[in-house]
């Protein structure tokens, strides 16, 4: 059992507070209520219903344990987030989007690999370290935003920082991948001195070109589009492939892309500790039900209620 907003119990503070001290009053009598049943449920009762909805509101949750260990395969995925990834070669949709939910459909279908995922434009961030935790990484995808203040494209360094994030693993596939629309411009480390690297720790290296030698609508920032032409350089992204033992792809189309990601599909697994360790099922639902069964004898002592002079003892 386990709580997802624990932090809404302290509602009960107040709540308890305000319960206790005005008791409910059953129907409208000619007195005050006297049988030792009414007391009770008019004091208690409440303070019940109240206890339960808050533990409704805390997200409970059963938790129970999932497989200890899984064949997997660890990836790094390491995803250009320069400018130029807004480009629409289709017209609708950007490659970035494109990029987004074609790596989203692919983490889906490998529900037991794990992933780190590294973004990168002028420096490489590292969103997430290996983690099985797939409903986390979708939801860093979705969430996932183009930031223009440092531009640039820092092939190497993302490459460098995907292999920091492998080389530890004991994973027996290990597998970066490299989806990018531009050029190296930016960074310390060359993208073939960070592929050298990965084949000295027996990393493999797939690339995937997004866009083409073609002019993309480009969105302007008052509105509008531009056509532009971002270079991209095919031959290092193979020389950084062949050096990985990986293949190069070339992804004019998002239909593109889905392929070059299904021909990574077929690698040596290794049985290894699958995390989160435990998964939730949610019992709000259940808290909720039972919160309307404690309810009910207000609700249709309310509804004897309508209609009926409140008694002159009320109001004192």
């Amino acid at each position: 059992m386990d709580l997802r907003h624990p932090f809404a119990l302290l509602l009960l503070l107040p709540g308890l507070w305000l319960v206790w001290k005005r008791p409910y009053r059953w129907g409208i009598p000619g007195s005050h209520p006297a049988s030792f049943l009414a007391r009770w449920s008019a004091q208690l009762l409440p303070p019940a219903v109240l206890l339960v909805l808050v533990l409704a509101a805390a997200g409970p949750e059963w938790r129970s344990p999932v497989r200890g260990m899984a064949p997997v395969v660890d990836f790094a995925v390491v995803l250009d987030g320069s400018s130029s990834m807004r480009a629409l070669d289709d017209g609708k949709q950007s490659r970035w989007d494109a990029a987004r939910s074609l790596l989203s459909a692919f983490i889906a279908k490998r529900s037991d690999d794990r992933f780190a995922l590294i973004v990168f434009s002028a420096h490489p961030v590292t969103l997430s370290p290996l983690t099985a935790d797939h409903g986390r990484l979708m939801r860093i995808l979705r969430g996932l935003q183009i930031e223009s203040r440092d531009d640039g494209t820092a092939i190497g360094s993302g490459l460098m920082t995907a292999v920091r994030r492998l080389s530890e693993s004991p994973a027996r596939s290990r597998v970066i991948l490299l989806l990018t629309d531009g050029a190296e411009n930016r960074g310390r480390v060359h993208a073939l001195e960070a592929a050298q690297e990965a084949r000295d720790h027996n990393i493999r290296i797939h690339t995937v070109v997004l866009g083409g030698q073609k002019e993309a609508l480009y969105p302007l920032e008052g509105g509008g589009f531009a056509q532009l032409r971002v270079d991209n350089d095919p031959e290092t992204l193979k020389k950084v492939a062949a050096l990985g033992h990986g293949e190069a792809f070339a992804a004019d189309d998002p239909g593109g892309l889905a392929r070059s990601l299904a021909a990574i599909d077929k690698l040596e697994k290794t049985a290894l500790p699958v995390d989160p360790p435990t998964e939730g099922a949610p019992l709000a639902g259940i808290v909720l039900a039972l919160a309307g069964l404690l309810a009910s004898p207000f609700l249709l002592d309310l509804f004897r209620k309508r209609g009926r002079p409140a008694p002159i003892w009320l109001g004192n």
